[in-house]
């Protein structure tokens, strides 16, 4: 009992309810990415092996690797590559100009939690 009654005086803290929303927002935004499709190129952990990665060179983004981000890990260069693609350097990343700006910057706040320091 005093493990629980911890645990949710813990949670009601500034950093456990910080944690509980970081965790709830990028749950969401995994949601997002697999219902967009991204998995199917960036793969489902976003490692970059998705079932259609073999199909491209440069293959797709590997969101764990910081020096993957090769068009900006900042939020706007990831918002432009989402929303516009990337046709340059021989890639084909297709544009998706209608994911609301919302669903977007979830997303992004997903992919930006799975680098590595």
């Amino acid at each position: 009992m005093s493990k629980l009654i911890f645990l949710l005086c813990w949670l009601l803290g500034s950093g456990g309810l910080a944690m509980a929303d970081t965790a709830a927002k990028e749950d969401k935004g995994k949601e997002l990415y697999l219902s967009y499709g991204c998995a199917l190129c960036h793969g489902r952990n976003g490692d970059g092996h998705g079932i259609n990665a073999q199909k491209f060179n440069p293959p797709p983004t590997n969101f764990h690797e910081s020096q993957a981000f090769l068009h900006g890990r900042d939020k706007d260069s990831i918002r432009r590559s989402i929303q516009y693609g990337i046709k340059e350097d021989s890639s084909i990343m297709p544009a998706f100009e209608d994911i609301p700006p919302e669903e977007l910057d979830k997303i992004i706040d997903y992919l930006q939690s799975l680098r590595r320091p």
